[in-house]
C-alpha cells in the first residue's frame, strides 16, 4: 500500500504537541510557585553589585527564594529596591534582620534574612494585600570595603608624612647610622670587656635575688610601721607646720632682720677672733709661769680650810648666835642707862653743884658712846654673819669649784711639761695632729 503521508504536516503537528506540552509544564510550575510564596521588598543602601534576578534568598543559610526583580527607587536614587519571591513557610517577623552576602571569592550576591523572636508578630500580617518591606542592613563585605578605603586613605598619608620625614631629616638619619656602626664596632673591639660587665651584671642580679627577702622583710615592717603611726599626731604636726609658715610669712621683715643682725654678728666675730687668739696666748703663757708646786699648795689649803669649816658648820653657827645674844644684850643695857641717865638728870637738874653737873653731862656722853658702840657692834655682826654664811654656802662651793679647775690646769701643765720632754722640737715646729694621714 503506498504510503500517501504529508510529512510537513506531521512535523508541525509534533512540534506543536511538544511546544504545548512545554507551555502546560511552565504554567504548572508557575501557577505552584504562585501559590506557595509569599512577595517582600527589600530596600538596599549604596552598592548592591553582584546582586541580579534569579539570585538566591536564603534565611539563616537555607535556600527559600530568589531574587525577581531589581529597580532604583525614584524617589531616592541612592537606595535600590529588590522584590524577592519566598516559602510562606518562612518565618519572617518584624524584628528580621536582612542584608547582602557574597560567596566566597567569586562576586555573586544573595540576599540573607536572619533573626527574629518566635513571640514577634509576622511581617506579612502588617501588610495582608501588599508587599511587606525589609530595610536591608549594611553588608561585611561593604563595611570591609570602606574600612579598607579608610585605612589605605590614612596608610598614604602616613606613608607621605614619613617621606618628607626621610627627606628632612635624611642627614640626621646617616649621622645616626654611622654612630651605630661606631658603637657596634667599639663593642665588637671591646667584646671582652662586654663579656665581664655581664658577667658583673648576672652576679649583681643573683645578689639582688638573695636580698629580695630582706627587702620583703624591710618592706613588712615598713608597712606595719606606716599603720603604727597615727594619722591624728600626722595631721597636728602638718598643721602645726602649716601655722609656723604661715607665721614665718607675716614675720618676714624680722626673720630678715634677724639674718641681717645674724650677719653682722658673724663678721663682729670675725674680726674678734684676732683679738681672741692673742687673749689664748697670753692665757697660755699665764699658765706656762704658773708654778705647779705652788699652786698646788694653794688649792689644798683652800681645800683644807673648805673642809674644816664644813666640820665645824655647828659651831660657827653657835659663835654667830652667841654674837647676836651679846650684842642684844648691849643694846638692852644701853637702853637701860638711857633711862638711869634721864631719871639722874632729872633729879639733879635744879641742883646748883657746877662739879655735879659736869659729871652727869660725862656720864651721858659716856651713854651715848656705849650706845653708838652697841649699834655698830650689832651692823658688824651682822656684815660678819652675812659674810661668813656666805662663805659657807655658795663661797664653798666656789672654791671646791676652784679646786678642781686647778687640778684640771695642773694636770694640763703636768702633761704639757710631759709632751715637752718628750718632743722639745714641737716648740719649734708645733705639735702633731691626732688625726692619721692616709697615703694617697
Amino acid at each position: 500500500m503506498e504510503n500517501r503521508a504529508n510529512y510537513a504536516l506531521v512535523g508541525l503537528f509534533t512540534l506543536a504537541v511538544i511546544a504545548g506540552a512545554f507551555g502546560f509544564v511552565y504554567w504548572f510550575s508557575r501557577a505552584g510557585d504562585a501559590g506557595d510564596r509569599r512577595a517582600y521588598r527589600v530596600v538596599f543602601t549604596g552598592s548592591v553589585s553582584g546582586l541580579s534576578k534569579g539570585s538566591v534568598v536564603r534565611f539563616n543559610g537555607l535556600r527559600v527564594g530568589e531574587v525577581t526583580d531589581i529597580e532604583i527607587m525614584p524617589s531616592d536614587p541612592g537606595k535600590v529596591m529588590a522584590t524577592i519571591q519566598v516559602d510562606r513557610k518562612t518565618p519572617i517577623k518584624i524584628d528580621t534582620k536582612s542584608r547582602l552576602e557574597y560567596q566566597g571569592l567569586t562576586g555573586v550576591a544573595s540576599v540573607q534574612l536572619t533573626g527574629g523572636a518566635g513571640d514577634a508578630a509576622d511581617l506579612a500580617a502588617a501588610d495582608p494585600g501588599g508587599r511587606p518591606i525589609l530595610f536591608a542592613d549594611r553588608s561585611d563585605y561593604q563595611d570591609i570595603l570602606e574600612t579598607v578605603q579608610r585605612l589605605s586613605s590614612k596608610v598614604d598619608s602616613v606613608l607621605s608624612r614619613a617621606d618628607n620625614l626621610m627627606a628632612q631629616s635624611e642627614g640626621s638619619f646617616v649621622s645616626t647610622i654611622r654612630n651605630v656602626e661606631a658603637f657596634s664596632k667599639a663593642l665588637a673591639d671591646n667584646s671582652s670587656g662586654v663579656a665581664s660587665f655581664l658577667a658583673n651584671v648576672g652576679e649583681m642580679s643573683q645578689k639582688v635575688g638573695s636580698l629580695s627577702g630582706r627587702l620583703e622583710r624591710f618592706v613588712d615592717q615598713a608597712e606595719a610601721l606606716v599603720k603604727a603611726v597615727d594619722s591624728a599626731a600626722i595631721n597636728k604636726a602638718v598643721s602645726n607646720f602649716a601655722t609656723f609658715s604661715e607665721a614665718l610669712g607675716d614675720n618676714k621683715q624680722n626673720v630678715t632682720a634677724l639674718l641681717a643682725d645674724s650677719a653682722q654678728l658673724a663678721k663682729s666675730l670675725n674680726l674678734s677672733a684676732t683679738k681672741l687668739d692673742s687673749a689664748l696666748d697670753e692665757i697660755t703663757r699665764v699658765a706656762r709661769a704658773l708654778d705647779a708646786t705652788k699652786l698646788n699648795q694653794t688649792v689644798e689649803g683652800a681645800q683644807r680650810f673648805a673642809e674644816a669649816l664644813g666640820r665645824n658648820a655647828g659651831t660657827v653657827d653657835d659663835a654667830l648666835q652667841e654674837i647676836g645674844r651679846i650684842t642684844d644684850k648691849v643694846s638692852q643695857a644701853a637702853g637701860r642707862l638711857d633711862n638711869v641717865m634721864a631719871g639722874a638728870e632729872k633729879f639733879l637738874g635744879g641742883g646748883q653743884d657746877g662739879q655735879a653737873s659736869g659729871l652727869m653731862n660725862e656720864i651721858a656722853e659716856a651713854a651715848k658712846s656705849i650706845k653708838l658702840l652697841a649699834g655698830n657692834l650689832d651692823k658688824r655682826t651682822a656684815e660678819m654673819t652675812a659674810g661668813i654664811n656666805r662663805f659657807t654656802g655658795p663661797g664653798l662651793r666656789d672654791i671646791e669649784a676652784l679646786a678642781a679647775e686647778s687640778r684640771k690646769a695642773v694636770g694640763d701643765l703636768s702633761r704639757a711639761v710631759r709632751s715637752l720632754e718628750r718632743n722639745p722640737s714641737q716648740l719649734l715646729f708645733g705639735g702633731q695632729s691626732n688625726i692619721p694621714e692616709y697615703r694617697r
